[in-house]
């Protein structure tokens, strides 16, 4: 079978997949698909009409695959992020899925990559690995052109925490109850700000001082916080009008949920009032109570599963312990 035959056969399939569901979710059926559209071509020869004519099939390859990925549990994030991608990828390339080459990938990184971190452009070959992995291991290529594309080395640097000093200076920068209530949680759960924008009132145990959270992947785990951030809380909640069944709500709307944007520009204010001239995010919050877990003693594994992180290396991130708690450790092992 010629080249043109075969992708001729494989865009039959596809066509075919995305006006008969049942084809995506059996693959023997899809094998005998295309094994009687390869019979019914085997006697003719397909020519392409006008290679200036021939266009790409990725965006409806990238419906079925954002499809399949939002089954296994991706975030809506993330999900926008992957058919962001995609659309540049449809964008940039004029043919079929089938003809592209590890050298066409190349090309259209160089132009995606330039004024790009390294760590972004890797990023752009995880995306090109993960849809062309799939486009293959469901028969729609034959040959993974993204395979031998490898990723830039990038240095492991270890962010640093919030200073103590400026923390404080954070703290005293509160005004209202729910700047402080949104502090607190910040400070002591080091759960990440999108998480905290989906907290119920039923979610959280006031004896236990825990709340249950969705992180990514809506991933459910349990976080705890401080007696400060459970007294600033019930304070936040008492002093708001009427009912609502989320612990953050807008200022604005009649007890409406709050999105993630509106708390951080929550924490921005309290930046502004505070005279902190270091960076201030949501996120350093997390690195900073990591740090603080693991320089009083817990071990990697529990600061791993309060942050909610699948793998230890990933909260060595995060954390790093002290010069001083590194002496002390080795001290205990070695006189």
């Amino acid at each position: 079978m010629s080249n043109l035959n075969e992708e001729a056969s494989i865009k039959l399939l596809g066509k075919l997949t995305l006006l008969l569901p049942i084809l995506e979710q059996n693959l023997s059926l899809q094998l005998e698909v295309k094994k009687i559209i390869d019979e019914t071509l085997y006697d003719y020869e397909v020519q392409s009409k006008c290679t200036d004519l021939i266009t790409s099939d990725i965006e409806e390859k990238a419906t079925i695959y954002l499809a399949c990925k939002k089954l296994e549990g991706l975030s809506l994030k993330t999900l926008d992020n992957y058919r962001l991608f995609l659309n540049k990828l449809d964008q940039f390339f004029t043919k079929p899925c089938s003809t592209i080459e590890t050298m066409d990938l190349r090309m259209f990184l160089a132009l995606m990559g330039k004024g790009k971190q390294a760590t972004t452009v890797n990023g752009y070959i995880t995306m090109l690995k993960g849809f062309f992995g799939w486009l293959q291991s469901e028969e729609y290529i034959f040959k993974n052109p993204a395979f031998k594309l490898k990723q830039t080395k990038v240095p492991r640097v270890i962010l640093q925490p919030y200073k103590a000093d400026n923390l404080e200076k954070l703290r005293e920068a509160c005004r209202t109850e729910k700047e402080k209530c949104l502090f607190e949680i910040l400070d002591s759960t080091a759960c990440r700000i999108s998480e905290l924008d989906n907290i119920k009132l039923e979610d959280i145990n006031w004896q236990e001082r825990s709340i249950k959270v969705f992180g990514k992947g809506s991933k459910e785990r349990i976080v705890y916080f401080s007696t400060k951030a459970k007294l600033h809380m019930q304070e936040y909640i008492s002093s708001r009008v009427g009912e609502s069944e989320w612990l953050f709500i807008s200022d604005k709307g009649m007890h409406q949920h709050i999105k993630v944007r509106a708390l951080q520009l929550i924490l921005s204010k309290i930046k502004k009032r505070s005279g902190v001239n270091e960076r201030v995010h949501c996120h350093k919050f997390r690195r900073t109570r990591a740090t603080i877990l693991l320089n009083s003693g817990m071990r990697i594994e529990g600061v791993q599963g309060i942050l909610g992180h699948t793998t230890p290396s990933t909260t060595q991130i995060y954390a790093q312990l002290s010069q001083e708690n590194l002496r002390n450790e080795y001290r205990k092992l070695v006189m």
